[in-house]
């Protein structure tokens, strides 16, 4: 008697893997539901490796966590696919491109030949994928990990203003846009009266600067502030957001961050999470945040986190991926009729 469906996932993760991260918790969380079987190819994916580990079984789909290491061709991906039996693939691009930042051979490669992709931005980078790949393009948005969303808030006195993300410059010039604007966000921070500011990522530099934070302890440095603070990359794409606002939201604090289009679907300052358009905005949000009841502060951040928890893990999101290609419930309940259509078309 055949079991559920086995689902082939050739991961982009290096080494050293965690297994809470890249969807491996969520692939465990349906396995252990019976609603498929989980094969993992990480990290230094290569064809051969891909189509030894899979020639005991054929696998019912495959799943491919992009960009890859190792720099596939279209003529590898298209001879390891027929060696597979020629399953239905899903791309999760889980970057956000454009300007400088120009599509690699290696996405190409799979995403021409996925029956789907999924991206955590529409608008130009849909059209840009669409244009470079010919097939569907679907919204995913970032989600928190698991890890993340069910580790619990420990007891303690958070105090101050969290900014976390980097500013990546040459000789004083930003190399992405909209690091500028995160820039002029930080020094509008600083001139904010009573501001206890932290500044975590790389290219900081100043009195507040606390150099980078390793990715496992970017919860416990949002928990350790009263507010976190984020300014995304790419405002111009719909629907795009980094995965630090989720994380943020997991962590049970008030966030306030930048507003994208097409972000209506989310939670608002009831449940703590804060969109401003500009980085005075921003900093004025956050001076008003900070003459308010602390106390008041922090259950806002705890709807925040209970909503995230209920509504944006990894979960939810390879849910909703592959929901309709296996016997995989999509989510139903809180945004995720919103996200489905904001994705279609």
């Amino acid at each position: 008697m055949a079991g559920p469906p086995l689902v082939l996932h050739v991961s982009n993760e290096h080494p050293p893997v965690s297994p809470d991260y890249g969807f491996l918790r969520a692939f465990h969380e349906l396995t252990v539901r019976g609603a498929l079987r989980h094969e993992w190819i990480a990290p230094a994916a290569t064809p051969e490796r891909v189509a030894g580990q899979a020639a005991g079984e054929r696998p019912d789909l495959v799943f491919v966590q992009s960009p890859q290491p190792y720099p596939w061709t279209e003529r590898d991906v298209a001879g390891l696919l027929r060696r597979l039996g020629s399953p239905p693939v899903v791309v999760w691009e889980g970057d956000a491109w454009g300007g400088r930042k120009r599509l690699k051979a290696r996405n190409l490669a799979w995403l021409r030949h996925a029956d789907v992709v999924f991206s955590v931005a529409l608008g130009a980078q849909a059209e840009l994928l669409r244009r470079a790949c010919g097939r569907e393009v679907r919204y995913v948005p970032h989600v928190t990990p698991l890890c993340f969303a069910e580790s619990p808030d420990p007891a303690s006195a958070p105090r101050g203003v969290a900014l976390v993300g980097s500013r990546l410059t040459f000789c004083g010039v930003e190399l992405i846009a909209d690091d500028g604007q995160r820039g002029r966000l930080a020094r509008a921070l600083a001139r904010v009266p009573g501001c206890e500011l932290s500044i975590y990522g790389r290219g900081w530099r100043g009195p507040h600067a606390r150099g980078p934070v390793p990715y496992d302890d970017q919860l416990d440095v949002m928990r350790r502030a009263l507010i976190t603070v984020g300014w995304d990359r790419y405002r111009g794409h719909a629907g795009y957001f980094s995965d630090r606002l989720p994380i943020a939201l997991s962590a049970g604090r008030v966030h306030v961050t930048s507003r994208q289009p097409g972000l209506d679907w989310l939670p608002g300052p009831e449940d703590g999470l804060h969109l401003a358009d500009t980085p005075r905005e921003g900093a004025e949000r956050v001076r008003e945040l900070l003459g308010t009841d602390p106390e008041g502060l922090l259950s806002a951040g705890a709807r925040g986190a209970a909503w995230a928890r209920a509504h944006l893990t990894e979960l939810h999101a390879l849910r909703h991926m592959l929901a309709g290609r296996l016997p995989v419930p999509a989510p139903r309940s809180g945004p995720w009729p919103a996200i489905t259509a904001l994705g279609a078309g």
